[in-house]
């Protein structure tokens, strides 16, 4: 015959029930005060929680602090009191709920995320496409700055489009201003943050002119908030056959060209003769190629503006009208980090200042104005 044994759960000392537990740190036991029946939250078979989360925490992972006793209370406050933890009864109830909740939605989400696989492979099946954003506890519990830190722009985009339609529950406008406003500077802040760590990337990779342009061509009406306009420029009919980098429209309707060379160019050269720096040949040469976009845009200034005009017309939208009256050229290039003693530095700053309509921007000063940027807009 089977041998029965029994197994002691708990015992009842003086009005409170001692209850066994087995966990690694807390061993000894689990005391509920002013109780004659264990609570639904332990296990009626012994040794510990119901909740098997929960459980597994205190006896496993509870490690490396001195607790050995824990206390279960109706009246006592949730605290710790020397080697002891209290928990009081709501307070488990409610963490408990929590549990309950998220491990019931997460179960409903992989229902639905099955099922709207079957609809998007099979869509001969006859089941419809279900959301799964429907459980509000367990949004509003993940909505915290840990979560923020892990959005991209898209994703801040897509919840700020829910932001905005939730917004319109309110019929105060001063609510809906001051809750946008938040929205958007968040947004600006985590787009500044990625746009700020790619350009860092190139800068080290040293790329060339090809890639920087695309990195430009992407943001640059981003974090430059002069610019409201990028125009395509080749496809406008100016009668050239080459073409800056890049055509900005600022917010007075004044055009600027965008000339970008790699960050590893070289800036100056030094003559030994005369004893003094000189651009180099490299940027000489760029020099005369925006000179020459400048000149031929002031001569022809008129048909230019009305081939943008015609050009950036649409069906519902009138054409761009745009100054090109004195025209600038920017030019991306180089690093400070060439300039490495104050004389080099000097004759730099003589060299680009004697230049007009021409601007010469090194990429780290660029890179600075980003990250100065980034700096007024967490400040305001």
């Amino acid at each position: 015959m089977m041998q029965r044994e029994k197994i002691l759960i708990y015992k009842l000392i003086n009005g409170d029930i001692e209850y066994l537990y087995e966990g690694l740190v807390i061993k000894k036991k689990k005391i509920i005060e002013e109780s004659d029946e264990l609570p639904n939250f332990l296990s009626s078979f012994g040794y510990g929680f119901s909740e098997k989360i929960f459980n597994n925490f205190f006896k496993y992972k509870f490690i490396d602090i001195n607790i050995d006793t824990i206390i279960l209370s109706e009246s006592k406050s949730s605290a710790r009191e020397e080697n002891k933890l209290i928990f009081n009864y709501d307070d488990l109830e409610s963490v408990f709920r929590s549990i309950n909740q998220e491990q019931k939605a997460c179960n409903d989400t992989k229902k639905i995320l099955t099922k709207n696989f079957v609809v998007e492979v099979f869509p001969g099946v006859n089941f419809d496409h279900t959301e799964t954003n429907n459980n509000k506890s367990l949004i509003l519990r993940n909505l915290n700055d840990k979560l923020i830190e892990k959005l991209t722009a898209l994703e801040i985009e897509q919840i700020g489009n829910f932001y905005v339609k939730a917004t319109r529950k309110f019929k105060a406008s001063h609510v809906i201003k001051k809750m946008t406003a938040g929205l958007m500077k968040n947004a600006q802040i985590l787009t500044l943050q990625d746009i700020i760590v790619r350009y860092e990337k190139l800068l080290d990779d040293n790329p060339n002119e090809s890639e920087w342009q695309k990195f430009f061509d992407e943001y640059i009406t981003l974090f430059d908030s002069r610019y409201v306009h990028k125009l395509d420029y080749k496809n406008i009919a100016t009668g050239i056959t080459k073409y800056p980098d890049l055509v900005l429209v600022d917010i007075y309707g004044y055009l600027d060209f965008y000339e970008l060379k790699k960050s590893g160019t070289s800036l100056i050269q030094y003559d030994s003769s005369h004893k003094t720096w000189f651009w180099s040949k490299e940027v000489s040469m760029v020099i005369s190629q925006v000179s020459d976009y400048l000149q031929k845009a002031k001569e022809n200034a008129l048909s230019y503006a009305k081939s943008i005009k015609d050009e950036t017309e649409t069906e519902t939208e009138q054409g761009l009208n745009v100054n090109i009256i004195n025209p600038r050229a920017i030019i991306v290039i180089g690093h400070t980090s060439q300039l490495d003693t104050e004389k080099k530095r000097n004759q730099f700053k003589n060299l680009r200042e004697s230049l007009k309509d021409i601007e010469f921007v090194l990429y780290d000063e660029l890179l600075e104005r980003l990250k100065n940027l980034l700096d007024t807009i967490k400040i305001e």
